[in-house]
């Protein structure tokens, strides 16, 4: 096989953009598998929530059950004395079951009890008028079974026996009830109190499984994370090189060894880190590929980024690979623009307090002080330096990352690789912006916006996207030039462009601007252009956003 280095250089810029593709849509794939991860584990947590709530729900009604049956038992009483037979009350007879009329006596009560329970009483009444201490309460318990149906009832004795003396007889006396509803509700209660404290360990047991769940959710979630960010960062650091490069091979304009040896490196650290997040990545399993839009790489279509002066544009750089330094400096050596590098955000903060910038292109991970909080730090000074438009380069493509470091005051984000193209309209945006360091309000008519997109095949709304907000930076330049100028010809021109590509794609605010900017200026050829820019960079900066809302969410 033919090594790389001996192919044309087409063939191998062929051969490394295949790669480059291949591990882009390896990264996608990765990341979409550990979404989808997420989102199971967050309903595993929510249906172990919901079995608590519903075990807990079932207690209290069970509870509520057991305090509804419970009820006063009846009663009646017994006494008798030495040589007397006893006597009973009323009530003797319906606890014993017998007809109204009939007396409840002790042949009776001997005759209805349970034959299980018979002998044991036998003996206990023995035992009581024989053994037993007088003057003290016994307490009997036995099962009768009732005259009137047969059923089985459990009655509760409490009776005593007073020893004779000089005023009376030798006397027995008590009480009697029928407890059988008693029994069954402390059986129910028992019942209940065993199944509560299962209940009470089942569910101590889901509270710890599910704090378990969350312990492990959270800590995956930060594994995944820490590893999507990890090889974010360094699977898109060499295909920023790669990219960088082939870019440059492809211009044909002065490629030298060091080009050469800047993609053999960033293709062989490429193959490694690729081959590690397949085997970390490869057990989520894989969503369907996400196709990304081609960006045109023409030459021809490219200019060169200038100031409204004419004068170059002078960019911070912080970046901490040494490659992609080199690369993105070339990129911004070929579009026209001066280029000071730093190595951290420590670094890009202190080069700001010393000379002024025109854009930061600012590396998210870097060490010292991270992309994040060198943007807050620039913020926070004082006077035009707080307002330098910075541009992220982040090696995460997810919305969230890219929502927090706007929120951190970034004026724009990109996703490694970059590339030169959005590079290019990235740093036209924050010159023509360059007043402005958070988006302005830009005034959309949400139905053109969604129907410019909606009219075309899914697959071309992006590279729609990124056509339009190159043409709209393309035009709105050329319009401020022809107006600086003083070109009718060419302002006319260049404003029917403007103003074809706004209205196409809704940007209504920008037409109005331009025609009240057109008006002003045939009476007034010194008009300020502030409004016109500043309406210009702020449609720009909110075109991804109202994308994302409007067609993206919508699809």
């Amino acid at each position: 096989m033919t090594p790389l280095e001996d192919l044309p250089l087409e063939e191998q810029a062929r051969i490394l953009a295949i790669r480059l593709d291949r591990a882009e849509r390896a990264l996608i794939d990765a990341e979409t598998a550990l979404e989808a991860r997420m989102r199971e584990l967050d309903r595993a947590n929510k249906d172990l929530s919901q079995r608590e709530s519903e075990l807990v729900e079932k207690l209290d009604i069970e509870s509520r059950q057991l305090l509804a049956a419970l009820s006063t038992a009846n009663m009646a009483t017994i006494y008798g004395e030495k040589d007397k037979p006893f006597s009973a009350s009323a009530g003797a007879g319906r606890l014993l079951g017998l007809p109204d009329a009939e007396e409840a006596t002790v042949e009776n009560l001997v005759a209805a009890i349970h034959p299980l329970d018979r002998d044991r009483i036998l003996r206990s009444g023995m035992e009581f008028f024989t053994k037993m201490k007088p003057g003290l309460d016994h307490r009997f318990e036995h099962r009768i079974k009732r005259y009137d149906n047969g059923a089985t009832h459990w009655l509760s004795w409490v009776i005593r026996r007073d020893a004779a003396d000089a005023a009376r007889p030798s006397a027995v006396y008590g009480t009697v009830r029928d407890i059988t509803l008693s029994r069954m509700n402390e059986r129910a209660v028992r019942s209940l109190q065993l199944r509560a404290e299962r209940r009470v360990k089942e569910l101590g047991r889901l509270s710890s499984q599910l704090s378990d769940e969350q312990e492990k959710t959270a800590d995956a979630l930060a594994a995944k994370t820490r590893f999507l960010t990890e090889m974010a960062h360094e699977i898109r650091t060499p295909l920023n090189s790669l990219n960088g490069g082939i870019e440059l091979l492809s211009d044909g304009d002065g490629a030298n060894s060091k080009d050469f040896e800047i993609v053999r490196q960033a293709t062989d650290r490429l193959v490694d880190i690729a081959s590690k997040m397949f085997e970390q990545a490869g057990e989520q399993g894989t969503a369907g590929e996400v196709s990304q839009p081609d960006v045109p790489a023409s030459n021809s279509a490219r200019g060169m980024v200038q100031k409204t002066q004419g004068e170059m544009p002078k960019v911070l750089l912080a970046e901490d690979t040494e490659s992609n330094r080199y690369v993105i400096e070339r990129m911004l050596e070929n579009i026209g623009c001066e280029t000071v590098a730093v190595t951290n955000g420590v670094e890009a903060v202190e080069a700001l307090r010393a000379q002024s910038f025109d854009v930061i292109l600012m590396d998210v991970m870097m060490p010292i002080m991270d992309g994040e909080q060198a943007t807050q730090a620039i913020r926070g000074l004082s006077g035009p330096a707080s307002r330098t438009p910075i541009i992220g380069v982040t090696a995460h493509s997810l919305q969230a990352e890219r929502e927090r470091l706007l929120s951190a005051g970034m004026t724009a984000c990109l996703a490694k690789p970059v590339r030169r193209d959005a590079l290019e309209t990235a740093i036209r945006t924050a010159l023509i912006g360059r007043e402005a360091v958070q988006p302005l309000n830009a005034r959309f008519d949400h139905e053109l916006f969604q129907r410019a997109f909606f009219d075309l095949p899914a697959s071309y709304r992006d590279k729609m996207r990124e056509a339009a907000k190159k043409d709209i930076s393309d035009y709105g330049e050329e319009v401020l030039s022809a107006a600086k100028d003083g070109d009718d010809d060419a302002l006319s021109r260049a404003a029917h462009s403007l103003k074809g590509v706004s209205l196409n794609v809704g940007a209504i605010g920008i037409v109005e601007e331009l025609s009240r900017y057109r008006e002003t200026l045939t009476t007034d050829p010194t008009f300020s252009s502030a409004g016109l820019r500043g309406e210009i960079a702020a449609s720009l900066l909110a075109f991804d956003d109202l994308f994302h809302a409007l067609v993206s969410e919508t699809q």
